[in-house]
């Protein structure tokens, strides 16, 4: 038996693979460091490594190549395992997009119904058409799914599937289907139509809905679904598997008819009543009060107008109480976390209320990728690094993962922002940073960027439409460090935000694909993906950059593997509004 490399030794920046083109770890996706994020020649890819103690060699091997042949838009591709005497692992491309779990945090009482067809309507399709090849997804669950551009893509499609067990390290427990907790599971594809409905009605009338039994505690009718549909819906998320769909395509069919020719048939409201009551009453004590309760709402719905039936008041005993998110307004202005494994804190950061602004050129004098300008909506604030994230607060990074230093080009590093870092090393020091603060830090959307560097302003720059000393580093800008070097962060007036160098000293990375203008951008605050994320996107200008370039306004390509000496980034801590959003691929 072969003596594989420990993968709880892996670490940021480690080489993988083959000596000569290996796969480079950028950050691990789970808290076992099974699955990572890694780069091979400037492509990101996901890693999921063999675990010797969830089954045998062969079958992962075996169960990678198999499902390397799945072939689907509204899948994540998968391609042939790595095999060697020291490594094994199965890889697949990077999604990108937010989980459901995280997307689902903002419907809290359900989504809209167009919202949810466009998340599962594909999904339905890949899940049936895959189905006939007897292969299923096997872990089916608000991580494995991501959406992009409000579009359902499933990751990590049968990944899991050569293991003894499926167990709640690989897949939340809320969607386990019967047969997945008995002593020998049995794998089919009507696991997947279990774990389908329960999304969707997660999707239908919010995530909380999984904490509670899905079929007794349902309400009895949607207010955008008619009766008949309802019914259907609730038959479809029964437990046991003869009464799941045979085809998902049909359940969002039947769904979509709604948009268009609901059911206007009047309700029964004694059967409503009746049904309301019931499902509450479990012990024998209880029957004799219930049926005389029962047979008085029926009464109450034969000889009384529609209009002044009560329902019954149902109680709940010991429920626990929900947890509240701290209100925006009692968070702290300005925070400064310490981290958990090293002396030191994480960057200083700045409470950036929501708000609604015009983004992109609004003068006429910008590039075609700024147009069109249009309004966009930030509905929760956030936190932004007030500065550039320092060579200080990289090297501590990069020492505690053992990852090379990035070199500073003689000037300095300390208090200097970290340039010669690639969109990968930026992302790899957020997951980091998320790591050792318990909390979620990223790199900027382009319209949190875009907005923090306005403050509010409609101008070139946001001190007007010209660049004048002591506001701005690069070239004739005005500063002892125009076109020589970067600056040392804060050397120059703040904006009204509080953020420092929003214009100039480094170019910034930010989340977001380059996409060639704003036609079809997002109009409320996300990342805004691409099927194809050849380049990643940069803001501000730099030391080295005449003054059009750092522009609020002004936005440009790189490959995410490319590093330069005028190039470094801030970070964003993420506000949470209701749950604690997972991490995405």
């Amino acid at each position: 038996m072969n003596d594989f490399y420990d993968t709880k030794k892996l670490k940021i920046g480690q080489h993988v693979g083959v000596e000569l083109d290996p796969y480079v770890l950028n950050y691990p996706m789970d808290s076992d460091k099974t699955t990572w994020v890694a780069d091979q020649g400037g492509c990101p890819f996901v890693l999921r490594f063999f675990q010797s103690n969830k089954g045998k060699v062969e079958d992962f091997l075996q169960n990678a190549r198999k499902y390397a042949s799945v072939k689907h838009p509204a899948i994540t591709p998968n391609y042939p395992p790595f095999y060697s005497n020291l490594w094994v692992f199965s890889c697949s491309a990077v999604c990108g997009g937010e989980n459901l779990y995280s997307f689902l945090g903002k419907y809290p009482d359900g989504a809209p119904l167009n919202v949810v067809i466009s998340l599962f309507d594909n999904i339905a399709k890949a899940l049936d058409q895959v189905h006939k090849n007897n292969l299923f997804h096997g872990h089916l669950d608000l991580s494995s799914i991501h959406v992009v551009n409000g579009i359902g893509i499933m990751t990590g499609f049968g990944a899991h599937n050569w293991m003894k067990s499926i167990d709640n390290s690989v897949m939340d427990a809320r969607f386990f289907p019967p047969e997945y907790v008995k002593k020998e599971q049995k794998r089919a594809a009507s696991a997947d139509s279990f774990a389908f409905m329960r999304l969707l009605m997660a999707a239908l009338l919010g995530e909380s809905i999984l904490d509670k039994d899905i079929v007794a505690d349902l309400p009895d009718s949607h207010p955008s679904l008619s009766e008949a549909t309802w019914e259907k819906l609730v038959k479809w998320s029964r437990a046991n598997e003869r009464h799941r769909p045979k085809s998902l395509t049909e359940v969002i069919r039947i769904i979509r008819a709604n948009l268009y020719k609901p059911d206007t048939r009047p309700s029964n409201s004694a059967k409503r009543a009746f049904k309301r009551y019931t499902k509450h009453v479990s012990t024998p004590k209880l029957a004799g009060t219930a049926g005389l309760i029962v047979a008085s709402v029926v009464a109450a719905a034969v000889f009384w107008p529609e209009d002044v039936i009560e329902p019954v008041p149902v109680v709940v005993q010991n429920a626990p109480p929900t947890p509240q998110p701290t209100p925006f307004e009692a968070l702290p202005q300005v925070l400064e976390e310490p981290l958990s494994t090293i002396e030191a804190t994480a960057p200083k950061i700045e409470k950036i209320p929501p708000a609604t602004f015009v983004m992109g050129d609004q003068s006429r004098i910008g590039d075609d990728n700024e147009r069109p300008a249009h309004e966009v909506d930030i509905p929760d604030g956030f936190y932004i690094s007030k500065y550039e994230v320092t060579f200080d607060q990289y090297d501590k990074f990069a020492n505690a993962t053992n990852r090379e230093l990035p070199p500073d080009n003689g000037w300095g590093r300390g208090k200097r922002p970290v340039v010669n870092v690639s969109w990968y090393d930026a992302k790899a020091y957020t997951a980091w940073l998320s790591d050792e603060t318990n909390a979620e830090y990223r790199l900027p959307t382009e319209i949190e960027w875009e907005y923090s560097a306005r403050a509010d302003s409609n101008t070139s720059f946001w001190y007007g439409n010209e660049v004048k000393p002591g506001y701005s580093v690069c070239d004739s800008c005005g500063s002892q460090w125009d076109g020589i070097s970067s600056a040392p962060v804060g050397s120059q007036a703040s904006n009204p935000l509080g953020l420092f160098d929003m214009h100039g000293n480094v170019a910034e990375w930010v989340e977001d694909c380059y996409h060639d203008n704003y036609e079809g951008a997002p109009t409320k605050n996300q990342v805004w993906l691409a099927n194809q994320c050849d380049h990643r996107v940069l803001r501000g200008g730099s030391w080295f950059d005449i003054p059009r370039v750092g522009r609020s306004a002004t936005r440009f390509r790189a490959q995410p593997a490319l590093k330069a000496s005028n190039w470094g980034f801030r970070v964003v801590r993420i506000i949470q509004q209701s749950n604690d959003v997972a991490k995405s691929e």
